[in-house]
């Protein structure tokens, strides 16, 4: 007697399958282990690390030292006098008003000689 391959095919999958359910809910078991068959040879790891958080602890905390302030210190208010400054008194209104008419006069005579004595010469 011989089976169909669709019925050999229908066979080997749900067998697959049910292999891969059962294997499932075994893997939560909290360890694990794994064999590799794509190497050569056989490979067997070991189980994961398994980490416990630490029970809360409560400890004093550490003592705060607080320096005392400085004594304070009162003095005397001490004062100092800037340094005296002297001005010369500069030129008055009028010493400049007849510096500035003497420079006009001899800007003036200047003109007046470039004028006579060379616009002339061609």
């Amino acid at each position: 007697m011989t089976f169909p391959r669709t019925a050999l095919k229908l066979a080997l999958s749900c067998t697959m399958a049910a292999g891969a359910l059962f294997g499932v809910t075994s893997a939560t078991a909290g360890t694990s282990w794994s064999i590799g068959v794509s190497v050569p040879g056989v490979v067997v790891s070991e189980p994961a690390p398994v980490y416990y958080e630490p029970a809360p602890v409560y400890s004093r905390p550490a003592p705060v030292y607080v320096q005392p302030a400085p004594p304070v210190r009162y003095q005397a208010p001490s004062y100092a006098a800037p340094a005296p400054v002297y001005y010369e008194p500069g030129p008055s209104w009028e010493e400049r008003r007849a510096e500035r008419r003497e420079w006009r006069r001899r800007e003036w005579e200047r003109r007046e000689y470039y004028r006579r004595y060379h616009e002339d010469r061609d």
